[in-house]
Protein backbone atom coordinates (compact mmCIF):
# COMPACT_ATOMS: atom_id res chain seq x y z
CA UNK A 1 0.00 0.00 0.00
CA UNK A 2 1.57 3.29 -1.76
CA UNK A 3 2.42 5.56 1.79
CA UNK A 4 0.04 9.30 1.87
CA UNK A 5 3.27 10.42 0.26
CA UNK A 6 3.09 8.42 -2.70
CA UNK A 7 -0.86 9.09 -2.93
CA UNK A 8 -1.03 12.72 -3.02
CA UNK A 9 1.97 12.70 -5.84
CA UNK A 10 -0.15 10.26 -8.09
CA UNK A 11 -2.49 11.07 -10.87
CA UNK A 12 -6.53 11.27 -10.02
CA UNK A 13 -6.32 7.88 -12.72
CA UNK A 14 -4.05 6.36 -10.75
CA UNK A 15 -5.71 6.65 -7.84
CA UNK A 16 -9.11 5.80 -9.09
CA UNK A 17 -7.95 2.13 -10.02
CA UNK A 18 -6.27 2.02 -7.17
CA UNK A 19 -9.59 3.36 -4.77
CA UNK A 20 -11.24 -0.15 -6.17
CA UNK A 21 -9.05 -1.55 -3.31
CA UNK A 22 -7.73 1.51 -0.97
CA UNK A 23 -9.69 3.29 1.90
CA UNK A 24 -6.59 5.65 1.53
CA UNK A 25 -6.59 6.35 -2.30
CA UNK A 26 -10.64 6.75 -2.24
CA UNK A 27 -9.81 9.43 0.43
CA UNK A 28 -7.53 10.98 -0.98
CA UNK A 29 -9.64 11.58 -3.99
CA UNK A 30 -12.31 12.82 -2.02
CA UNK A 31 -10.44 15.42 -0.64
CA UNK A 32 -9.24 16.29 -3.95
CA UNK A 33 -13.16 16.81 -5.33
CA UNK A 34 -14.92 18.08 -2.25
CA UNK A 35 -14.64 22.17 -3.17
CA UNK A 36 -15.47 20.52 -6.68
CA UNK A 37 -18.33 19.32 -5.26
CA UNK A 38 -19.57 21.57 -3.02
CA UNK A 39 -18.56 24.38 -6.16
CA UNK A 40 -21.52 22.25 -8.10
CA UNK A 41 -23.63 21.84 -4.66
CA UNK A 42 -23.39 25.77 -4.59
CA UNK A 43 -24.80 26.96 -8.25
CA UNK A 44 -27.67 24.19 -8.46
CA UNK A 45 -28.77 24.73 -5.27
CA UNK A 46 -31.39 27.04 -3.97
CA UNK A 47 -30.99 27.01 -0.01
CA UNK A 48 -28.01 25.96 1.87
CA UNK A 49 -30.17 22.88 2.83
CA UNK A 50 -30.30 22.13 -1.17
CA UNK A 51 -26.51 22.66 -1.43
CA UNK A 52 -25.58 20.10 1.64
CA UNK A 53 -28.35 17.53 0.10
CA UNK A 54 -26.73 18.17 -3.26
CA UNK A 55 -23.00 17.91 -1.70
CA UNK A 56 -23.85 14.62 -0.23
CA UNK A 57 -25.57 13.64 -3.48
CA UNK A 58 -22.38 14.22 -5.47
CA UNK A 59 -20.04 13.36 -3.34
CA UNK A 60 -21.98 9.73 -3.06
CA UNK A 61 -21.91 10.27 -6.66
CA UNK A 62 -18.10 10.59 -6.50
CA UNK A 63 -17.86 6.77 -4.58
CA UNK A 64 -19.68 5.35 -7.43
CA UNK A 65 -17.87 7.44 -10.34
CA UNK A 66 -14.23 5.76 -8.48
CA UNK A 67 -16.03 2.06 -8.99
CA UNK A 68 -17.16 2.63 -12.37
CA UNK A 69 -14.12 4.35 -13.91
CA UNK A 70 -12.06 2.60 -16.55
CA UNK A 71 -8.33 3.64 -17.16
CA UNK A 72 -8.30 1.74 -20.70
CA UNK A 73 -10.54 3.93 -22.18
CA UNK A 74 -8.46 6.53 -22.40
CA UNK A 75 -10.58 9.48 -20.32
CA UNK A 76 -9.22 11.90 -17.97
CA UNK A 77 -10.72 10.77 -14.34
CA UNK A 78 -11.59 14.60 -13.60
CA UNK A 79 -13.77 15.12 -16.94
CA UNK A 80 -15.60 11.43 -15.92
CA UNK A 81 -16.34 13.01 -12.56
CA UNK A 82 -17.39 16.31 -13.22
CA UNK A 83 -19.48 15.33 -15.79
CA UNK A 84 -21.47 12.53 -13.64
CA UNK A 85 -21.72 14.76 -11.01
CA UNK A 86 -23.01 17.62 -12.65
CA UNK A 87 -25.35 15.14 -14.44
CA UNK A 88 -26.56 13.83 -11.23
CA UNK A 89 -27.38 17.21 -9.45
CA UNK A 90 -28.84 18.77 -12.78
CA UNK A 91 -31.35 15.41 -12.84
CA UNK A 92 -31.69 16.09 -9.15
CA UNK A 93 -32.65 19.68 -9.39
CA UNK A 94 -35.21 19.07 -12.30
CA UNK A 95 -36.84 16.02 -10.35
CA UNK A 96 -37.13 18.61 -7.41
CA UNK A 97 -38.30 21.25 -9.02
CA UNK A 98 -39.45 19.81 -12.60
CA UNK A 99 -37.83 22.49 -14.20
CA UNK A 100 -35.03 22.96 -16.84
CA UNK A 101 -31.47 23.94 -16.05
CA UNK A 102 -29.34 26.12 -17.71
CA UNK A 103 -27.55 24.24 -20.36
CA UNK A 104 -23.75 25.69 -19.16
CA UNK A 105 -20.17 24.06 -20.00
CA UNK A 106 -19.12 24.24 -16.67
CA UNK A 107 -16.19 21.90 -17.38
CA UNK A 108 -14.41 24.48 -19.78
CA UNK A 109 -15.07 27.49 -17.30
CA UNK A 110 -13.46 26.01 -14.16
CA UNK A 111 -10.11 25.08 -16.12
CA UNK A 112 -10.05 28.43 -17.64
CA UNK A 113 -10.05 30.03 -14.23
CA UNK A 114 -8.02 27.30 -12.86
CA UNK A 115 -10.30 26.61 -9.57
CA UNK A 116 -10.12 23.02 -10.44
CA UNK A 117 -7.60 21.83 -7.62
CA UNK A 118 -5.81 24.38 -4.87
CA UNK A 119 -3.12 23.37 -3.45
CA UNK A 120 -2.49 22.57 0.36
CA UNK A 121 -0.14 22.59 3.28
CA UNK A 122 0.77 19.31 4.50
CA UNK A 123 -0.81 19.90 7.67
CA UNK A 124 -4.67 20.53 5.70
CA UNK A 125 -3.94 17.97 4.01
CA UNK A 126 -3.30 15.58 7.30
CA UNK A 127 -6.23 17.54 9.17
CA UNK A 128 -8.82 16.55 5.99
CA UNK A 129 -7.61 12.89 5.63
CA UNK A 130 -8.22 12.47 9.51
CA UNK A 131 -11.48 13.80 9.65
CA UNK A 132 -12.57 12.28 6.49
CA UNK A 133 -11.53 8.75 8.40
CA UNK A 134 -13.05 10.02 11.68
CA UNK A 135 -16.65 10.78 9.54
CA UNK A 136 -16.23 7.49 7.80
CA UNK A 137 -15.98 5.10 10.58
CA UNK A 138 -19.01 7.39 12.59
CA UNK A 139 -21.11 6.97 9.21
CA UNK A 140 -20.69 3.46 9.06
CA UNK A 141 -21.11 2.74 12.94
CA UNK A 142 -24.69 4.48 12.21
CA UNK A 143 -25.31 2.41 9.50
CA UNK A 144 -27.74 -0.54 9.96
CA UNK A 145 -27.10 -3.99 7.90
CA UNK A 146 -29.90 -3.29 5.69
CA UNK A 147 -28.95 0.53 4.71
CA UNK A 148 -24.67 -0.79 4.34
CA UNK A 149 -26.33 -3.47 2.02
CA UNK A 150 -28.01 -0.46 0.27
CA UNK A 151 -25.54 2.08 -0.27
CA UNK A 152 -22.98 -1.15 -1.55
CA UNK A 153 -25.50 -1.47 -4.27
CA UNK A 154 -26.27 2.20 -4.98
CA UNK A 155 -22.25 2.92 -4.90
CA UNK A 156 -21.62 -0.18 -7.67
CA UNK A 157 -24.16 1.83 -9.54
CA UNK A 158 -27.27 -0.20 -9.08
CA UNK A 159 -30.62 1.86 -9.93
CA UNK A 160 -33.06 2.16 -6.76
CA UNK A 161 -35.17 -0.22 -8.51
CA UNK A 162 -32.19 -2.34 -8.96
CA UNK A 163 -30.90 -2.58 -5.89
CA UNK A 164 -34.26 -3.67 -4.47
CA UNK A 165 -34.75 -6.23 -7.19
CA UNK A 166 -31.20 -8.00 -5.54
CA UNK A 167 -32.10 -7.14 -1.77
CA UNK A 168 -36.15 -8.70 -1.97
CA UNK A 169 -37.48 -5.05 -0.70
CA UNK A 170 -39.62 -2.62 -2.13
CA UNK A 171 -38.14 0.81 -4.10
CA UNK A 172 -39.94 2.50 -1.21
CA UNK A 173 -37.52 1.13 1.02
CA UNK A 174 -34.58 1.54 -0.68
CA UNK A 175 -35.31 5.01 -0.86
CA UNK A 176 -36.21 5.21 2.73
CA UNK A 177 -33.19 3.75 3.53
CA UNK A 178 -30.89 6.03 1.67
CA UNK A 179 -32.95 9.07 2.72
CA UNK A 180 -31.83 7.93 6.42
CA UNK A 181 -28.22 6.96 5.02
CA UNK A 182 -28.36 10.90 4.06
CA UNK A 183 -29.39 12.17 7.23
CA UNK A 184 -26.77 10.15 8.88
CA UNK A 185 -24.13 11.28 6.81
CA UNK A 186 -25.21 15.14 7.32
CA UNK A 187 -25.54 14.62 11.18
CA UNK A 188 -21.78 13.26 11.12
CA UNK A 189 -20.95 16.43 8.89
CA UNK A 190 -22.87 18.97 10.87
CA UNK A 191 -21.07 17.38 14.41
CA UNK A 192 -17.45 17.72 12.75
CA UNK A 193 -18.01 21.62 11.40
Amino acid sequence: MPDNTALSSMTDEELAVLSKNSVEAEAELLKRYFRLVRFHAGRYAATSADADDLTQEGLITLLRVMKQFDSSQNTKFSSFAQVCIINKMRSLVRSQQNTAVPEEDLIRKLEEKGEFIDSETPESILMQKESYESCRTQVMAMLSDKEWNILQNILQGASYAETAERLHISIKSVDNAMQRIRRKMRAVQDSND
